[in-house]
């Protein structure tokens, strides 16, 4: 009987996170679907200031330009670094893909959303994408990414995770992330906080989904 084939799914991590800790934080929810489902885990390529540029706090761009910061509440006029963390993510995409679907948590998620609205307004290629899973995801408010964050992305699955008790990407903003989408995105609202929670209880959801990603 043959194997049958595996999703290959991207994964960017949240602001002051890394690969690696993003990997240690999805260990119980890749465990559940180990066998529909292999994850890479890329590294943004900017450190943080405010961890004294430890190799293990990253960021894919900085909302703030003058303490070379980030957050998801700030409205502002710059994306500072978010250009080279899309070529970051098309080098690591080209020299280790074909990948199937990406899953991102947090400003990870955001980078996702903006990462696809590229590539449907044709700035970039993303060969073989097909879903996106987020987790605390929310709609960049830098005004350089307004052409990007007004747009519906087409023909594209997705799943989207959120917190009831979130108070850094509260709720509604990952329900509005979720509305962007013209494929009826699948929502599971858990009553945790910011973080990647235990999806055991919504195992056949996340499981479901991803078989029917499978060609």
């Amino acid at each position: 009987m043959t194997a049958q084939p595996k999703l290959r799914i991207l994964c960017l991590h949240g602001y002051r996170q890394c690969d690696q800790s993003f990997r240690q934080k999805t260990g119980s929810t890749r465990k559940l679907v180990k066998s529909l489902a292999d994850f890479e885990f890329v590294n943004a390529p900017h450190s943080v200031a405010v961890d004294d540029h430890a190799d293990s706090s990253r960021a894919w761009w900085f909302s703030n330009s003058e303490a070379m910061s980030f957050s998801s509440r700030e409205s502002t006029e710059v994306s500072v670094g978010f250009e080279e963390s899309v070529n970051t993510i098309l080098k690591f995409i080209e020299e280790n893909g074909p990948f199937d679907g990406f899953m991102g948590f947090s400003q990870g998620a955001s980078m996702v959303h903006l990462l696809l609205a590229k590539a449907q307004l044709g700035e970039i290629k993303l060969p073989g994408i097909k879903f996106a899973i987020f987790f605390s995801g929310f709609l960049s408010l830098s005004s350089k990414h307004d052409s990007l964050t007004s747009l519906r992305i087409n023909n594209l699955p997705s799943l989207h995770v959120f917190g009831d008790a979130d108070e850094i990407v509260a709720r509604p903003k990952s329900e509005k992330l979720a509305d962007q989408f013209d494929v009826e995105a699948i929502r599971i609202a858990h009553d945790g906080g910011h973080l990647v929670p235990a999806m055991s209880k919504h195992k056949e959801t996340i499981a479901g989904f991803l078989r029917e990603q499978i060609d």
